[in-house]
């Protein structure tokens, strides 16, 4: 999808990406929550160039994108919390 001239794209990708088989634990629900987005901003740009696209599957895209976003900010609040507690512990 085209940006517009002078806004600039915000990646969710990780700065190195590994070529081995294992990713960096969290990478990889990042990177499908990033290609939801992107899918979702391409078929809305479409929709709006006046692109023959079901609005139906601009719906669904949407939703899905929302709900990936929506899991990996839940993990990341728990995980917050989980350090939280940690850090309140005595040792």
């Amino acid at each position: 999808s085209a940006q517009p001239s002078g806004s600039k794209a915000i990646s969710l990708a990780p700065a190195s990406v590994s070529t081995s088989r294992r990713a960096p634990v969290g990478s990889v629900p990042i990177c499908r929550v990033d290609q939801s987005l992107r899918a979702a901003d391409g078929q809305i740009r479409s929709l709006a160039a006046g692109e023959n696209i079901p609005l139906h599957e601009v719906m669904i895209s949407m939703e899905q994108a929302r709900m990936d976003l929506m899991l990996v900010v839940e993990v990341r609040n728990r995980l917050v919390e989980a350090y939280q507690e940690l850090s309140r512990m005595q040792l």
